[in-house]
């Protein structure tokens, strides 16, 4: 036989049924990525949200009654609110602690592609006469 350049008919279905095999592997790759960051965008909402909560509560000045923590301004003590912004549940509630603070609650309920998602926080307000 001569010498010929170039490739055979089966080289060359073979280079492209492993160039088709990776190309897909990073479609795939690239559509979780995807899928991922926006489950991950939500979650970072609902973290803000309360945050957000703990930061706007805390900002508020304690009741108090014969130097005793009494609740928050405006806020009734024991009882749970719930409030909804963008498609992220909150549901918080105040309640008298030990030492002069007050214990703030707050779960969070967020729906993701395949299922609801709760996390649940709670914090410690200090209340002291004069602050």
């Amino acid at each position: 036989m001569k010498n010929r350049k170039g490739l055979t008919l089966v080289e060359l279905i073979v280079a492209v049924t492993i160039l088709m095999f990776g190309m897909l592997t990073i479609v795939g790759i690239s559509s979780t990525t995807a899928r991922s960051l926006g489950e991950s965008r939500t979650d970072a909402l609902a973290a803000m949200a309360a945050s957000s909560r703990f930061e706007q509560l805390a900002s508020l000045g304690c009741t108090m009654s014969s130097g005793v923590a009494t609740g928050l301004s405006g806020v009734t003590t024991g009882t749970a609110v719930e409030v909804t912004n963008r498609g992220v549940t909150e549901r918080y509630k105040v309640v008298l602690g030990a030492n002069n603070t007050l214990i703030l609650y707050d779960t969070v309920t967020w729906q993701t592609r395949r299922t609801t998602r709760r996390q649940a926080f709670q914090t410690l307000i200090p209340c002291r006469l004069g602050a």
